[in-house]
């Protein structure tokens, strides 16, 4: 099989279409042997997905039910054919807006050479690289991806905002909105940048940091969730870190577990 690669159209339809990417010509170029179905059902992919720069979700304008709009418009697309849907104008044209991106058009945010964590196949398409964009809404946003080599939806960016094509509708304005990340993903990226400072160390901490980044499936561990509804404890805890008394929510539980052992062994 070969290397990934943004398309407008799944491979495994058989044909590979032809034509630029602001006007799209649907008439078959090259017949192509597959094994996947002639007209597979939408099925979607995050591989490829990254929060940047205007395509975040931290942003006031971004509505919290944008996202149940969202998982609800996957759920009617997975519903459908992908022929269904990308050879009839009507379908595509309408309340799904499915269209490549135009990256010459107004005020356009991003660039193709920022998408630098695509494939190697994609990037190497630099201006001609072909992102389709699909309609949560018209006045919600959009979600924006091309198809990979096994006719998977690959989702790259969120748009709740509508940035990347900004249209007379809105004024052609662009609204900030900022990654909003994960206390897992920051972490991963300090000790990410703490590695590449101590590469010219020679002293072995970046493969050591490297193999605890590698979650293995026979890694044991174990997570406590407690449920609080009232009381002060989370704040009598906090306020105990913060004092340097101890150093975690373990510690506490350690503390507390030394506590309950002695008495049992009093008992």
């Amino acid at each position: 099989m070969s290397p990934t690669a943004c398309k407008r159209t799944p491979e495994r339809h058989r044909i590979r279409y032809a034509g630029n990417a602001a006007a799209p010509d649907r008439r078959p170029r090259a017949a192509e042997v597959s094994t996947r179905p002639a007209n597979p059902q939408w099925s979607f992919g995050l591989k490829f997905f990254r929060e940047t720069k205007f395509f975040g979700f931290d942003a006031p304008d971004i509505d919290r039910r944008w996202m149940v709009s969202m998982l609800y418009r996957l759920g009617e697309l997975s519903g459908l054919r992908v022929l269904d849907v990308m050879d009839d104008a009507g379908v595509r044209e309408g309340t799904l807006r499915i269209h490549d991106i135009d990256w010459a058009a107004r005020n356009v945010p991003i660039k193709p050479e920022q998408f630098d964590w695509l494939p190697p196949a994609c990037r190497a398409a630099g201006d001609e690289l072909v992102l389709i964009q699909i309609a949560v809404s018209k006045a919600e946003g959009r979600l924006i991806g091309f198809f990979d080599e096994e006719a998977i939806f690959q989702i790259v960016l969120f748009d709740p905002l509508h940035n990347a094509q900004p249209s007379k509708y809105n004024d052609y304005k662009v609204r900030l909105s900022k990654p909003l990340g994960c206390e897992v993903t920051a972490l991963r990226h300090e000790v990410t940048q703490v590695m590449a400072k101590s590469r010219d160390r020679a002293c072995g901490c970046e493969s050591d940091l490297a193999a605890a980044l590698q979650w293995r499936r026979d890694q044991r561990g174990s997570a406590i969730v407690m449920p609080v509804i009232d009381g002060t404890e989370i704040e009598d805890a906090d306020q105990l870190i913060a004092e340097g008394r101890v150093g975690s929510y373990r510690d506490i539980f350690a503390a507390g577990l030394v506590t309950v052992l002695e008495r049992r062994l009093d008992s």
